[in-house]
């Protein structure tokens, strides 16, 4: 039986991010990118499948697999986390101040102008060095990427390095300096894989390493 990967895309993305990795990829799986943001997408629970799987997410996706990883440790053979951060904030006030940020984005998300609420999210300080997407506003489901913002706010994460599969690939780009940061205090903490950090790649791993990401993910699988 084949191997399966379920791969899940970041905030504001779609299935399709994943299509560069798929056709650099040689590990043989079948591929299920569900999209989760697009009017009438797919729910935040993972598809029912049979046989050995395997999951990939990048951004929230990764946040989201790690969801997933911690509910159903035994169903999962590995992951590959793309530019992921675990929760686990070191301090009360950090974490409120990044639940209201959050807040925030999610009330944008409803009543902002589109073009220019694209324009501010793509300049945060974690996109630096990264290609933006081009997102359009009919193809995204406002109300469900306010509600992700406030339902799944990385500030209500908390990620138990015990629950987690031993085979873990935590990637982060080398231009994206806070998640790199995020990469050292993971393995200080004990979490379980190894940290490839890529060479002239920011935040955006699934646009600018499209091929470092597809040979780490045949790594794991293989």
């Amino acid at each position: 039986m084949k191997p399966t990967v379920v791969a899940l895309h970041g905030f504001l993305g779609r299935g399709s991010d994943w299509d560069q990795v798929r056709a650099n990829s040689n590990c043989g799986a079948e591929w299920i990118c569900p999209d989760l943001f697009t009017p009438g997408a797919a729910s935040f629970d993972p598809p029912d499948i049979d046989g050995p799987c395997w999951l990939a997410g990048y951004s929230f996706g990764a946040r989201l697999a790690l969801d997933w990883l911690q509910r159903e440790p035994e169903r999962w053979r590995g992951a590959l986390l793309l530019s992921v951060n675990p929760g686990n904030f070191q301090s009360d006030a950090e974490r409120a101040a990044r639940r209201e940020a959050d807040k925030k984005w999610a009330d944008e998300f409803k009543l902002a102008g589109w073009d220019d609420l694209m324009r501010r999210w793509s300049a945060q300080e974690v996109f630096a060095g990264s290609s933006a997407p081009d997102r359009a506003e009919h193809d995204c489901d406002r109300g469900r990427l306010s509600a992700a913002l406030r339902e799944f706010s990385v500030a209500d994460q908390f990620t138990d390095p015990l629950r987690l599969p031993s085979r873990l690939v935590i990637m982060a780009g080398a231009r994206d300096r806070k998640f790199v940061h995020l990469q050292d205090r993971m393995r200080d903490a004990g979490f379980p894989g190894i940290f490839p950090v890529v060479a002239e790649a920011g935040h955006r791993l699934l646009l600018d390493a499209p091929d470092a990401v597809a040979a780490a993910l045949d790594d794991l699988v293989a």
